[in-house]
């Protein structure tokens, strides 16, 4: 894999010419598709799981972390979650962080579920503008409790943190994590040899946008860091001429890294709720590759992905994830907030932030009948509210 590539920065969330004027000043265009490659971490952890040399090499280049498994620390009200053992919740967070660091906001944050039970992969995505309370101690020590954009939780807190408000708010009993630096998700994509996807003319055009203010940001960040005496060759994305559309149609494409990178960047045309499921599209196009690969493929592809994350779960974790990938399995996915059920409205603050303000109390609801179906108090209320259903396996 180039140099090049493994720098991959997904700095541009622009759909139109005016949106580039703005770049400067809006940084927080981070989106949910980058928590596909820490949904991938775990997939590839799991692989590795079935391996007998997994500790000592494959994953040998995992960082990983210790945090505290005290329900009461992580926001976890044993007196109210269902307990089921063969369904287990992993948070995963996609960290705008460089140079292998795993910190500061989380603005990709989703929770996997391996439900052994039913057979099925679940994905949780919780937009990154939802406000919520955020109650804990942060890694200074400092108490604090205020409500504001969940994202800032593993800022302030570090994982430990972003899982209690995770716990608190939606009611889960999360106790483990993946992190990913997600500076190199389209080497990610690349990796996989593309993801195939069926757009629409308009997204191939937002597509080529967002590939030319991208390649307009590397431009102004090489001239800032030659400027600064930074400067270094290797550190830049390379968005070349064959990642654009010559002619934008609708169809289905293998999109490459560069290419699924702007698709999911896109939001002008919708809104955030859309681009949370392209992300979600562009996740089972990974997973129908995935069950193209040879078993022989999984070493080198494990041994790629590693550096990118950063986990809780230890070896015991890791293989007891493997079993589900070893058959056929359903993933499915839902969003929060959804307009049909939480009615989420937009809000101003004094200080002029802009929110997601919904009834966390209804999203929590429906993430319990979700994640647990027919063992949840509100399966009879919601029932299965996912929007998408993607068959897999072996």
């Amino acid at each position: 894999m180039k140099e090049e590539e493994r720098q991959f920065e997904d700095v541009s969330s622009y759909s139109s010419s005016k949106e580039y004027k703005k770049r400067r000043k809006n940084r927080q265009g981070r989106t949910v598709l980058k928590s596909i490659a820490g949904f991938f971490c775990v997939l590839f952890i799991a692989f590795g799981g079935m391996l007998i040399y997994v500790s000592t090499d494959l994953i040998a280049d995992l960082t990983t972390n210790t945090i505290t498994k005290d329900p009461a620390a992580l926001g976890i009200d044993i007196s109210n979650i269902v307990m089921d053992d063969s369904i287990k919740n992993i948070a995963l967070f996609g960290v705008d962080a460089r140079d292998n660091e795993f910190t500061g906001q989380s603005d990709a944050i989703m929770i996997l579920t391996v439900d052994n039970k039913h057979h099925k992969l679940k994905l949780t995505s919780v937009l990154r503008d939802s406000k919520v309370p955020i109650e804990g101690v942060t890694l200074s020590g400092q108490e604090i409790n205020w409500d504001t954009k969940i994202n800032a939780a593993y800022a302030e807190g570090g994982p430990e943190l972003a899982i209690r408000t995770l716990n608190q708010n939606f009611g889960l009993d999360i106790t483990d994590y993946v992190t990913i630096n997600f500076a190199n998700m389209a080497a990610v994509v690349d990796a996989f040899g593309g993801t195939q996807i069926t757009i629409t003319t308009e997204e191939a055009e937002q597509i080529n946008r967002n590939l030319w203010a991208l390649n307009e940001e590397v431009k102004d960040q090489m001239e800032a860091d030659q400027e600064a005496g930074t400067y270094s060759e290797h550190s830049y994305p390379q968005i070349k001429h064959e990642d654009f559309f010559q002619d934008p149609q609708g169809g289905t494409y293998v999109l490459n890294g560069n290419q699924a990178v702007a698709y999911g960047r896109i939001r002008y045309i919708d809104s955030d709720n859309e681009r949370a499921k392209r992300q979600q599209k562009v996740l089972r196009g990974l997973i129908s590759r995935v069950t193209e690969i040879k078993y022989s493929e999984y070493p080198n592809l494990i041994k790629e992905m590693m550096p990118l994350c950063e986990t809780s779960l230890d070896l015991g974790d890791i293989v007891g994830l493997a079993p589900i990938l070893t058959s056929s399995f359903t993933v499915e996915s839902i969003n929060v907030p959804d307009l049909e059920y939480e009615a989420p409205w937009e809000g101003t603050a004094e200080d002029g932030v802009w929110y997601y303000i919904y009834d966390v109390g209804i999203a929590a609801e429906r993430i319990s009948s979700f994640i647990y179906e027919e063992d949840s108090p509100y399966w009879s209320e919601y029932g299965d509210t996912s929007v998408s259903r993607t068959s897999s396996g072996s």
